[in-house]
């Protein structure tokens, strides 16, 4: 060490008293090999052309057993203030308190044995301290410790639920404290507690009961299906709301609302999209017409965090009738929100437990709706005008289906020739022929009928729809799709699928004939099958079926002859 540094290091009782050249030449940092010494010049009394003086090892020994008994001697006392004094004491307090004191303590009293309760023999204060000690260092790692700290993090992540809320965590939040008494509104004095130092304070057992009625409303709309909004756009708030609105299956709302949101919405809203889901929240296709349709939706419930800021919603979801709830702090108006929870809108850790409850609301109530309805049970009912839709959708869908059966079945016009051949296909597998013997067949079995009822049938056979259409126009039609296709004009035309055609012009009387039965019977061309047989007893209606009879034998006669005719032109050379 150099020796400059000697008073610095040592303080004032490092030159309290002159120190020999001996003590001075020993403590340098430059000492010399032998056994003498030199003093540098600047620390000697030499002058500085002078040789150093040598001395032996006993002198410089002697030297320093003379320092040490100078420094033994007491340094003159220091002067030290009260307050220097006073944080001595509390030191010497704090260092105590890690010490055992049992052994500190030597007075009468502390090692006096006296009888106790907890011990059968006489024991000393210190004895017992001794014991304590000891159990308790035992008994340490036995039990549990619960620590309650406040992680600001906490109450986004794990918000508390409505079974949580207590005055503890109201007043932790500083949910209890209002605005100055110069600012409050006379219409929260049912809300305020007391008066401190100039501010209001809120009562925190009317807080946790207004907070819990809020709870089970929010549950109940979220278990009915309904749209909850939170709203909350003050700085901070962000956060708090978006939680919220995500633990329930709501929508949130943390910037400026837009006036006639709720009002004018068809205007503000109608480029917003909209989904249709079932009872488990699923989404559903085929209703792209209706989103494109509907008019935009309502919230069921708004939350509102700040209504101060947010006075044209509430004044709005007044207008339309919407339920809402809001954090009341002494200087606003109660009479804005529908469900009040009086408390600190202006604090962040007030507003986030508040939020929070209510979001873990809105969270059991969706998990209950989804779980009955996994089971089959729906709690709540469709939208009017998403009813309506459905059924006007339905009862067009049935419409378009019935028109297009209706086609089908009855061959109406509208379908080509080629498109009725496909039909016929399709329904009876192959298209049915109908020959010129199945023709005479059903003409003969007309013609001898026996009875009355067998004629009417047989007639209203030939008239029905599954057997032969009659298009009366200026040329009559005899269209038969099982069996005969007869057409008839001013010449009866018979066609047949063996491209065997005849024509004559005595085949009029049938067509003649089967009109009038037709209009003496009053058969029906379509329903003629499914109608029952109408039969009278009158002699006229007899008469009728004779000269019906007659008719066709005389016509069978005649195609006998005609296709006796065709053979024998055929037979001759060409």
């Amino acid at each position: 060490m150099i020796v400059r540094n000697v008073a610095v290091r040592h303080g004032r009782r490092a030159l309290a008293f002159p120190m020999s050249r001996v003590l001075l030449r020993r403590i340098t940092t430059e000492p010399t090999t032998g056994t003498t010494n030199k003093i540098p010049n600047e620390i000697s009394k030499e002058t500085p052309g002078e040789t150093p003086t040598e001395i032996s090892e006993e002198e410089a020994a002697e030297s320093m057993r003379m320092w040490g008994v100078l420094r033994e001697r007491p340094a003159p006392p220091r002067v030290t203030s009260a307050s220097r004094k006073k944080q001595k004491i509390v030191q010497d307090g704090i260092l105590s308190l890690g010490s055992d004191s049992a052994h500190e303590h030597r007075g009468k009293r502390w090692t006096t044995k006296h009888s106790t309760t907890s011990s059968a023999e006489p024991v000393s204060p210190a004895q017992q301290y001794t014991e304590f000690r000891r159990i308790q260092k035992s008994t340490r790692d036995i039990g549990s410790r619960v620590e309650r700290r406040y992680v600001p993090t906490e109450l986004i992540s794990d918000p508390p639920g409505a079974a949580d809320i207590s005055l503890e965590l109201l007043m932790a939040s500083q949910t209890h404290m209002g605005h100055i008494t110069s600012a409050w509104n006379p219409a929260n004095s049912r809300y305020i507690y007391g008066v401190r130092q100039g501010i209001h304070v809120i009562s925190l057992e009317t807080t946790a009961a207004h907070l819990r009625r809020a709870a089970r409303v929010v549950e109940d709309v979220s278990y009915r299906g309904g749209l909850i909004l939170f709203v909350g756009n003050r700085k901070g708030q962000m956060e708090i709301v978006t939680r919220a609105a995500e633990l329930s299956g709501a929508c949130h709302l943390f910037t400026k609302w837009t006036p006639g949101g709720i009002t004018n919405r068809d205007v503000i809203l109608r480029a917003q999209g909209m989904k249709v889901v079932d009872h488990l929240d699923q989404n559903l296709d085929g209703f792209q017409k209706y989103s494109g349709l509907a008019r935009p939706l309502l919230p069921d419930l708004v939350v509102c965090l700040n209504p101060l800021e947010n006075y044209t919603l509430l004044y709005e979801c007044g207008l339309k009738n919407i339920p809402t709830i809001g954090v009341i702090d002494t200087n606003a108006d109660p009479s804005w929100v529908t469900y009040t929870i009086p408390g600190n809108d202006d604090s962040l850790r007030s507003v986030a437990v508040i939020a929070g409850v209510l979001g873990r609301a809105g969270e059991a109530g969706l998990k209950r709706r989804l779980e009955e309805a996994a089971k089959g049970q729906v709690a709540w009912s469709n939208p009017e005008d998403l009813d309506r839709h459905i059924m006007k959708e339905t009862k067009a869908a049935l419409a378009e289906r019935k028109e297009v059966m209706g086609r089908m079945q009855h061959n109406v016009e509208g379908f080509s020739e080629e498109e009725q051949k496909l039909l016929r296909t399709q329904f009876y597998g192959e298209e049915p022929e109908v020959t010129e013997a199945d023709m005479m067949s059903i003409l003969g079995e007309a013609a001898l009928g026996d009875s009355k009822a067998a004629a009417i049938k047989t007639t209203a056979t030939v008239a029905s729809s599954e057997e032969a259409t009659i298009v009366s126009s200026e040329e009559t039609t005899v269209v038969s799709n099982e069996e005969a296709t007869v057409v008839s004009s001013e010449e009866a035309t018979v066609v047949s699928s063996e491209e065997a055609t005849v024509v004559s012009s005595e085949a009029e009387p049938v067509a003649s004939v089967v009109k009038e039965l037709a209009a003496s019977i009053e058969v029906e061309p379509v329903t003629s099958i499914e109608a029952e047989p109408v039969i009278s007893g009158e002699p006229a209606m007899a008469e009728k079926l004779a000269s019906v009879e007659e008719q066709l034998n005389g016509l069978q006669e005649k195609a006998v002859a005609i296709e006796a005719e065709i053979k024998s032109s055929s037979e001759k050379p060409e």
